[in-house]
């Protein structure tokens, strides 16, 4: 099992490829392969905040090539989640949807909250923590707060403190002036000092930074001691050594920040990273640190991996032939997961409404396996790969299926897209009046399903379906816009099986 994802940040993009190592190591892996672009984000913004056409060019080239590097892998698909620089860009939305139809690649934008969490997740795996432990993360646009225990995140915060936006904002002059840096610091405090208690330093608590700002910090300190080290995950250093960095490079200019040992990507930015980190040390009363080489592109990967493994672990027997035949024709099973999970939740909100969709249970093993397959066709074609998946079902020796199941498997995920099932369709006009029906409406349920994956991100969960009138109102988290919009177009069979459709999301 292989799995490939990506974080977009101001500064620059990282690609991680990775397999599952033991089955009963919930997202235990193994690194096959990682990128890094420096798409420089935050340089390609105008005055207004949106991304300029020269900043899609440098994320879809870099898009590009982490999708090429995991097709090469055997992955067929890039998770990609984007931070700050499109989430705070008013065109950041409209961006995405135009990197999917240019790259194929979709990056997701994620909230502050949602990058702590996984920065947490993935800093947990990397560093050994303690029962209270406070996360700053700080990127180049926003700076993250975590207050977690080992099981994970409990509190997360998300200011607008990065290091190319405070570098920006307040130091426009090289070397870096006492009084601006003086400036810098009660930016800091003053953005803080409203959320301090939260994150406050206790005894016992375990401060861990995780950035590129904090490894190159480790690594000029460590230098700093005569010390070297193949890695600095799981260093330590003092608030007082990170300030003793600080005063130095401080009165540095750029090129002889670049020869300081760790500095050499990040002499541009570092001064205001490292006085943003050491501000921010200082206000919560830390004293000493841990360096975690796990950030947010880590947490992504155990998440996705421990998803899948959860999956695996969970399902029938039949439907493990389902997921070997999926894996067999190069399926993406992120998204085939997704969309099964979607479907069944569906189809138990319509049950519980009293919609009458076929003898218990028969309907959800059929959904699940027409979900994990319903693109399996692509390995033909995308062209028309509807058509191929129903071919490919049928002849795929599914096993502890019927032939009456395989047909209707295969039919739901001929139905999955493009035209509606018609009497004219040979196939469907072989099954009864009563069948068709049943049909008609597992197909709706499978399309709406679909559409809310169109992003293939994965984060869509389904909180309540309830019937008003003649209408169905359906409420999501986790929904990206084109989410949303791909649910909305695929709606129209779920408008003549069920009646109209409405769609919200929760924030």
């Amino acid at each position: 099992m292989r799995v490939a994802v990506a974080d977009v940040g101001t500064n620059s993009s990282h690609l991680l490829i990775a397999e599952a190592m033991t089955a009963g190591e919930a997202g235990g892996y193994r690194v096959l392969d990682a990128l890094k672009d420096r798409t420089r984000l935050g340089e390609c913004l105008d005055s207004a905040g949106n991304v300029t056409p020269e900043g899609e060019d440098r994320l879809a080239s870099a898009l590009t090539r982490f999708r090429a590097l995991a097709a090469s892998a055997g992955v067929p698909e890039v998770h990609v989640s984007a931070t700050s620089a499109l989430r705070e860009a008013p065109n950041g939305a409209a961006v995405a949807a135009r990197m999917l139809s240019r790259t194929g690649v979709y990056p997701a934008i994620i909230s502050g909250e949602r990058e702590g969490e996984l920065t947490y997740l993935g800093a947990a795996h990397a560093v050994e923590l303690a029962p209270d432990n406070v996360l700053l993360d700080l990127g180049g646009g926003s700076l993250e707060f975590v207050r977690g225990d080992p099981a994970g995140a409990r509190d997360v915060l998300s200011l607008p403190l990065g290091a190319i936006r405070m570098t920006r904002a307040h130091l426009p002059t090289d070397p870096a002036g006492r009084r601006e840096l003086a400036a810098l610091r009660a930016a800091v405090h003053a953005a803080l000092a409203p959320h301090a208690a939260r994150f406050r330093v206790r005894a016992g608590t375990r401060v861990v930074l995780s950035s590129g700002t904090a490894e190159a910090a480790a690594v000029a300190i460590l230098a700093r001691r005569g010390e070297q080290a193949q890695s600095v995950n799981g260093a330590g250093f003092s608030l007082a050594e990170l300030g003793d960095l600080l005063e130095h490079v401080r009165g540095l200019r750029l090129a002889a920040r670049a020869r300081v040992p760790g500095l050499e990507r990040r002499a541009d930015t570092v001064v205001a990273g490292l006085a943003t980190l050491h501000a921010a040390l200082e206000t919560l009363g830390a004293q000493d640190v841990t360096v975690s080489e796990g950030a947010l592109r880590e947490g992504m990967l155990i998440e996705e991996l421990t998803r899948l493994q959860a999956y695996q672990s969970s399902i029938s027997a039949r439907q493990r032939s389902v997921l070997g035949t999926a894996e067999r024709f190069g399926a993406n099973l992120s998204h085939a997961r997704q969309v099964a999970a979607l479907a069944r939740a569906l189809l138990a909100a319509l049950q519980a409404a009293g919609e009458p969709l076929g003898p218990d249970g028969e309907a959800r093993s059929l959904l699940t396996a027409a979900g994990a397959l319903h693109e399996v066709g692509q390995i033909v074609a995308q062209s028309a790969h509807h058509k191929h998946s129903a071919y490919l079902i049928r002849h795929a020796g599914l096993r502890g299926f019927t032939p009456r199941e395989i047909e209707w498997i295969a039919l739901l995920a001929r139905y999955h897209r493009k035209s509606a099932p018609r009497p004219t369709h040979p196939d469907f006009a072989a099954l009864s009046g009563p069948e068709q029906a049943l049909l008609t409406r597992l197909v709706a349920v499978l399309r709406v399903a679909d559409g809310l994956d169109r992003s293939h991100a994965g984060g869509v969960k389904v909180k309540a379906l309830e019937r008003r009138g003649g209408a169905w109102h359906l409420t999501v988290s986790g929904a990206t816009p084109l989410d949303l919009e791909g649910a909305r177009d695929k709606a129209d069979i779920w408008t003549r099986a069920f009646g109209p459709l409405t769609l919200r999301t929760l924030t």
